[in-house]
């Protein structure tokens, strides 16, 4: 009976021991698995913290254009400068000047004994010549990429003179008609006037569409934009509500008010 008990007593120690050793281990395990875990999340964090930082999307910016512009009746030509803001990556507006060179024009028409010549911007000899005017511009820009750095630009311009006035002459000369032609009177007899009306600011408006191009991604940097524009644009805007000699100069200009442009920008931010 004894041996027994002291055989049952060695039992339930070996069992105990065990179930010690099986309890330590298991807790053993779960640290390691605690430590491992730890270390992986450590790493990520220092992974993360040594990525380099976006760089800032640069709000502000300056465009330089050159542009051409015109109808059948009237060409122009000119370049200018605008400060830019950037909304986000896509899309930005501008404010600035354009300096237009515009060509001479000038009209005849003969009624009740006289001929009369309207100049804008011609010579002594009635050639044309060129005429330097100032404008703001405001312009909006859209672009939709294709490719990485390149895609459509869409848009719209803005143009208005800051000087509303307008400058042309009028001049007759009396005419002696001869079987449907007519002579001249002596150069003396011609009479001229001068004017200078107001022109409502000589306002354009032109819907734009075309190309462009980043040399950096996103056009961090600078963009190249070539934009097609189809608008309305009167460049006789004064003249053409005047009344010179008892002649009303609207019924003898030409009634295009629709015009094309190219323009060519380079937008550095």
């Amino acid at each position: 009976m004894i041996m027994k008990i002291g055989i049952t007593k060695r039992f339930c120690l070996i069992t105990a021991f065990t179930l010690c050793g099986v309890t330590s281990a298991s807790a053993q395990e779960m640290v390691d698995n605690i430590v491992t875990d730890s270390n992986v999340l450590d790493s990520k964090i220092e992974s993360v913290s040594e990525e380099k930082p976006k760089r800032k999307l640069t709000k502000w910016g300056a465009c330089i254009e050159g542009s051409i512009m015109g109808n059948s009746d009237m060409l122009s030509f000119g370049w200018g400068l605008q400060g830019c803001y950037r909304f986000n990556t896509n899309f930005n507006v501008g404010l600035g000047f354009r300096v237009l060179y515009w060509e001479g024009y000038s009209e005849s028409w003969h009624d009740n004994g006289y001929l009369y010549t309207y100049e804008k911007e011609t010579d002594d000899n009635g050639e044309s010549s060129w005429r330097r005017q100032y404008d703001l511009t405001l312009s909006a820009t859209y672009i939709l990429p294709i490719i990485k750095r390149a895609g459509i630009a869409l848009g719209g311009t803005v143009l208005l003179s800051p000087i509303p006035y307008e400058q042309f002459e009028v001049s007759r000369t009396p005419i002696t008609f001869y079987d449907d032609s007519y002579h001249h009177h002596f150069s003396e007899a011609t009479e001229s006037k001068n004017k200078y009306v107001y022109d409502a600011f000589q306002p354009g408006l032109f819907a734009e569409a075309g190309l462009y191009y980043d040399f950096n991604e996103n056009g961090e940097k600078s963009r190249f934009t070539l934009m097609y524009g189809i608008g309305t644009f009167d460049m006789f805007m004064g003249s053409r509500h005047s009344k010179v000699f008892d002649q009303k100069l609207g019924d003898h200009l030409p009634s295009k008010k629709l015009c094309h442009s190219l323009t060519l920008r380079l937008t550095v931010f």
